[in-house]
């Protein structure tokens, strides 16, 4: 969660079931955020023991997406929730009232223009239903808006109304179809269904970041332009794992198990991380403290150390790793106005500068170009460096390329995050950098600053996913991070304290299977269900 913190203290193994608040003490968002956590933790640990072996509820059921052209790459999202490992996953498809239906012009005449938060669009996915005493289930007919005209709230389909018309349907009514190609966030290229594959459909959740930068609405107006606090929200993606075998016949479909899915998305083998302060130097004076034997910061920081360029330890070993870090949580965020990319430079317009010095931007750092759609992609991209900034028109100079479709769509709430990793001398502990951020070296201790140290053991054979990341509280007071430690008692009885090799602090990601597809040549796709029958409601 990159957002401005002093650090994240809740810690489930330590059973803790709630904070209290003493009279006449500092508060500190810490304590309150442990005490959200703690209650977090029992609902969705409560929830799991619920819903068990890969999750349950009453949505996202996988269905062939039946319009009057044959899709065999794409298909329709049930609406409801779905439980994941005691995540509550939520589809609303809020029905609304059909006021006239012109079959002729395949056209309706809507009640309401924005349903579940969102107004109508061209390119959505409708389902028009009406009810015909004779016949039971309702008539249903779906396709796509291609025309829309606010003022009259009617919208043009690419469906044959006519069967509802001429059966005289009565209590008619339309909701959004959110559909595999359609569904939040896009979908990545290399997600899309080709022929004769046989894939399995899953859901893939988490939890991020929301600030007033991406939703204006968090902001009090009446306070005049201050944020306050952050959001945390729960995202979910429909994927696609290909588990195609050969032979010219597609086998039958058989689901994986929620463990077994986990262990083929997320493999054994994570790469860990050591954080310390440097060691003090020997010195023969007993008297004499080196001075970078602690935290040697100004203020207490939160380090935040994320994997750029992530990398699968047994598909691609020799590709290299890469990771970024900031002080501030990675919390240094800038609106984008305005994007312009040529000749290999780019200029962006901000909204404004930074609250500050501390929250600003200086020649020399490295920045990252990102939007809501490169967030949910987990879109990697080179960092870009600053090489101007111009403080009257706000706009900033860009060494590098930013990516073709990430920044330029306003509506995508497009934004400059700030790090603050820097080149150094390698074989001093210094920072190498490629493409913007640092190489993953393995077994080194790498100084980041101030004393800051960390090391990723056994780099070399490790895995990394773009986005996971490990949180680093520095503390004046003590002059030293706070990271757990652990003891090594050798034969002659010295005690040696390591810092703890951990694994990443998130990004959190949770599997469950929904459905496997078979996709034929010319034909809707082959879906079996992988849902648990016992916790669907009839």
């Amino acid at each position: 969660m990159k957002a401005d913190l002093t650090r994240r203290s809740f810690d489930p193994l330590k059973h803790f079931s709630r904070v209290l608040m003493q009279q006449g003490r500092v508060q500190l968002d810490a304590d309150w955020n442990e005490q959200a956590a703690i209650l977090l933790h029992l609902v969705r640990r409560l929830a799991a023991d619920v819903f068990p072996d890969g999750g349950g509820g009453s949505g996202f059921g996988i269905t062939p997406l039946k319009t009057a052209t044959v899709l065999f790459d794409d298909f329709a999202i049930g609406a409801g929730d779905f439980w994941v490992d005691g995540i509550l996953c939520e589809l609303e498809a809020t029905p609304v009232d059909v006021v006239s239906l012109d079959a002729t012009k395949s056209q309706i005449v809507v009640a309401a223009w924005t349903v579940d938060g969102m107004p109508f669009a061209a390119g959505q996915y409708l389902l028009v239903s009406g009810d015909v005493p004779a016949i039971a289930p309702p008539l249903e007919a779906t396709g796509r808006i291609t025309a829309l005209t606010y003022g009259t709230a009617t919208l043009t389909l690419d469906a044959d109304l006519g069967p509802l018309a001429n059966a005289k349907a009565t209590n008619l009514r339309a909701r959004r179809l959110v559909t595999y190609k359609s569904q939040p966030g896009g979908l990545p290229d290399s997600q899309r269904l080709v022929i004769n594959k046989q894939y399995q459909i899953y859901l893939d959740v988490w939890e991020r970041l929301v600030t007033s930068l991406e939703d204006d609405s968090i902001r009090e107006v009446a306070l005049n332009g201050p944020d306050t606090a952050a959001r945390t929200q729960v995202v979910w993606q429909i994927r696609t794992l290909d588990i195609t075998t050969g032979g010219r016949k597609p086998p039958p479909p058989v689901c994986m198990t929620a463990q077994a899915l986990t262990a083929a998305l997320r493999p054994a083998g994570t790469g860990l991380l050591q954080a310390r302060t440097q060691p003090a130097q020997a010195s023969t004076d007993p008297c004499t403290v080196s001075p970078d034997s602690l935290y040697r910061g100004p203020e207490n920081q939160l380090y935040r150390v994320e994997v750029h360029a992530g990398r699968d330890a047994g598909i691609d070993p020799a590709r290299t790793a890469t990771f970024k870090w900031s002080r501030e949580n990675g919390c240094v965020v800038l609106p984008i106005l305005k994007l312009d990319n040529a000749n290999g430079i780019t200029t962006v317009r901000l909204g404004n500068l930074g609250r500050d010095d501390r929250f600003g931007l200086q020649p020399g750092d490295y920045v990252e170009i990102q939007d809501d759609r490169s967030l949910l992609a987990n879109t990697i991209a080179p960092l870009l460096n600053v090489q101007s900034v111009d403080r009257t028109s706000m706009c900033v100079t860009l060494t590098g390329k930013a990516g073709v479709a990430v920044g330029a769509d306003s509506s995508l709430h497009p934004l400059l995050r700030r790090w603050d990793h820097k080149a150094g001398n390698p074989s001093a502990g210094g920072l190498q950098i490629d493409l913007g951020a640092a190489l993953i070296v393995g077994d080194v201790w790498l100084d980041l600053e101030d004393g800051v140290q960390v090391r990723f053991p056994r780099a070399d054979a490790a895995a990394y996913r773009s986005g996971d990341f490990w949180l680093i509280p520095a503390r004046v007071a003590t002059g030293n991070v706070i990271w757990p430690t652990e003891t090594e008692l050798d034969a002659q009885g010295t005690v040696t304290v390591h810092p703890v090799a951990k694994a990443p602090d998130g990004v959190s990601h949770h599997y469950a299977p929904l459905a496997v597809a078979t996709i034929i040549d010319g034909a809707v796709p082959n879906l079996n269900t992988c849902r648990p029958q016992h916790f669907l409601r009839l």
